[in-house]
């Protein structure tokens, strides 16, 4: 009996325990909210827990309480506090609502589910019924949320929540204030960037900047959002940046700065004014600025109708207008300087004749030689000519023209060759005088360099007295041979470039008396000379002898100091040799001499009738002996001294 009471008390005991485990782990069932409107009239999207399917109604509030589970029915001991906790969308995040929470710290994950992304924020509760809110959420966004409790917390919480929070109201982004005019910058607690949410609670700015053609227009800007928005401002003229202002640099004159991308602009009726500080610190307007001057020029926007001032911004630009000046340049060379004239001309600044301080120098330099070493200049003048001096003669130069501005050269100077014309040569200087022979002389003398004869051309001249002929060499040495004997000389030289001559060298020489070997050389010469000449003299006369028998011309010949001309005159037919004739003389005087008569191969002496008495006759009877060799007398030939005269018959 008694073990069947304790067989009882036993199966009691295991009832007991196994209705206690059913109690602790009831059934939780999935509790559905329905959709809530606000005074708005948008929808508060609401949660729904996790179906088994997986699918979530993202406008449905869910309110998820956590639970224990446990499959050991051997366990004992208390069960595990549960966190139980509900959320919805409110203003830019979610309120967390919290029930018999346990006090301590608590993480709180969202997941973007477009994109997976996700990020922690940890928070501490405490108290039995406390909220907190979320807030710098994305707009119109859906996120994933999961709560757990930190690890010391013996506590469990439910399931995840998915929520979507609100959309983004107009009223929502602010416009800030500005005092710089760069930007238009608008502030919200959206968070409109790509993170998943702002842990630092900070609200979100993002800036658009209006370009130089938003100036003067209503900019409408898109904001990605949903629902999209449009912010549409206008675009005032304290929005301009200066730096856009795209200017064009002047380089003419008189100056003008040209508003390039004015077009560009929406803005009418408006322009530039410019103002100029010059290096002195004057003030000058546009149409007073002079060339190769450096100015800092300000313009300030203002009205074109009234005049006045659009608005405070002012733009600034470099100026330094340089004229394109060209030179056309002639010279005029002499032999120890060089002339220059010059016409300026300027595409870009017409007016050089306007009394602007510009000045030219001039300067040139050996060919071939460093221009910073052995220029030679002249004085800078403002008129367009100028002279350089102290030139050498028949050399090339390098010259050029600089343009001066108040001292200072500007632009590019203008080249110039220019080449001397021809010097004098200078003078010779005696080398070496040696006498080779009694009557010969070598002169030498010392030859000149490259550069001493100032000229295209190298001749050295010599002259001697008492001969006509000039003697020319390139080099400086010269022989004068067979002079007469104890007879002085004068030799002159020159130097001669082809265009000038130079002064002349004298050299006075002096030949000597022939010496024993030379007096024989001369006694032996003039022997030959005389017997060569008796030769030939006896040559004539067998010629003379031999000659032409049928000559039917006669002809006298006399001997005559007289150079009167000859006459001739053909015998008549019967003329004999035995006839005494007549001559008549073209002479002023009668001959001195004995006439020859020659007719054929006969030769006869007789004497000539005398020209004041023609009526007389001579009273010589010609002979045909023992006759000298008398001169020829041709028809086209004379001998020196003898003339042909005409003979006439006498009449009986």
């Amino acid at each position: 009996m008694a073990g069947l009471d304790g067989l009882r008390v036993l199966l009691l005991l295991a009832g007991l325990v196994a209705m206690a485990n059913f109690q602790a782990n009831p059934a939780v069932e999935p509790k559905t909210l329905t959709s809530q409107v606000n005074p708005t009239g948008q929808v508060n999207p609401t949660v729904k827990p996790t179906t088994p399917t997986g699918q979530v109604n993202p406008t449905v509030l869910a309110t998820a309480t956590g639970q224990t589970n446990s499959t050991d029915q051997s366990t004992t001991g208390p069960p595990a506090p549960m966190c139980k906790y509900s959320g919805e969308a409110d203003k830019t995040g979610f309120l967390f609502t919290f029930e018999n929470v346990t006090e301590g710290n608590y993480s709180i994950e969202l997941t973007k589910r477009s994109t997976n992304e996700s990020n922690k924020v940890t928070v501490a509760l405490s108290g039995t019924n406390q909220t907190h809110l979320l807030q710098y959420l994305k707009p119109s966004t859906d996120y994933t949320v999961h709560i757990s409790p930190s690890k010391h917390l013996t506590v469990t919480c439910g399931r995840n929540l998915e929520l979507k929070t609100n959309g983004i109201n107009q009223d929502e982004i602010v416009e800030l204030p500005t005092d710089s005019y760069q930007d238009i910058c608008y502030e919200t607690e959206w968070n409109i960037w790509n993170t998943v949410f702002n842990v630092s609670s900070k609200k979100y700015k993002f800036c658009i900047k209006p370009k130089y053609t938003d100036l003067c227009t209503n900019l409408t800007t898109s904001l990605n959002s949903y629902p999209p928005l449009n912010f549409t401002k206008w675009i005032s003229l304290e929005y301009l940046n200066p730096d856009n202002i795209k200017l064009e640099v002047p380089n003419k004159l008189p100056a003008e700065i040209n508003w390039k991308n004015q077009k560009d602009l929406k803005c009418e009726g408006l322009g530039i004014n410019f103002t100029c500080e010059g290096p002195d610190k004057k003030k000058y307007k546009l149409d007073k600025l002079e060339p190769y001057t450096k100015y800092t020029c300000t313009g300030v926007l203002y009205n074109l109708h009234n005049k006045t001032i659009a608005i405070e911004k002012r733009v600034t630009k470099e100026v330094n207008i340089t004229c394109d000046l060209e030179l056309k340049v002639r010279d005029t060379p002499s032999k120890e300087s060089v002339k220059f004239k010059w016409n300026a001309s300027s595409k870009h600044c017409p007016n050089l004749s306007q009394p602007y301080d510009l000045s030219y120098s001039c300067n040139c330099v050996r060919k071939g030689q460093a221009r910073n070493s052995k220029a030679i200049d002249a004085r800078p003048s403002k008129a367009r000519s100028c002279e350089v001096t102290g030139l050498l003669p028949f050399t090339e130069y390098n010259c050029e023209i600089q343009p001066n501005f108040n001292g200072t050269p500007i632009g590019t100077a203008t080249n110039k060759q220019s080449k001397t014309s021809a010097g004098v040569p200078q003078d010779v200087t005696i080398k070496l005088t040696t006498q080779v022979e009694n009557n010969a002389f070598k002169v030498e003398c010392t030859d000149l360099k490259k550069e001493d004869w100032k000229g295209p051309k190298i001749f050295y001249h010599a002259t001697i007295t008492g001969s006509e002929e000039k003697k020319t060499n390139e080099k400086c040495f010269f022989q004068f041979g067979d002079l007469s004997y104890s007879t002085g000389y004068t030799v002159s030289i020159v130097a001669f470039n082809g265009v000038n001559s130079g002064k002349a060298l004298i050299v006075q020489l002096q030949t000597s008396y022939p010496t024993a070997g030379v007096l024989l050389r001369v006694l032996v010469l003039l022997g030959f000379s005389v017997l060569t000449l008796v030769v030939v003299l006896h040559l004539i006369d067998w010629w003379r002898t031999r000659g032409n028998k049928t000559a039917t011309e006669e002809c006298i010949g006399l001997n005559s100091a007289s150079d009167a001309p000859p006459a001739r005159e053909h015998l008549g037919p019967g003329a004999s040799d035995e006839q005494l004739h007549t001559v008549d003389i073209d002479m002023d005087q009668p001959p001195r001499g004995p006439t020859v008569v020659q007719r054929g191969a006969q030769r006869a002496v007789g004497s000539a009738q005398d020209q004041a008495d023609p009526g007389e006759i001579s009273d010589d009877e010609a002979t045909y002996e023992n006759l000298e060799d008398p001169p020829r007398c041709v028809e086209d030939t004379a001998d020196a001294g003898v003339h042909c005269v005409t003979v006439h018959q006498l009449s009986k």
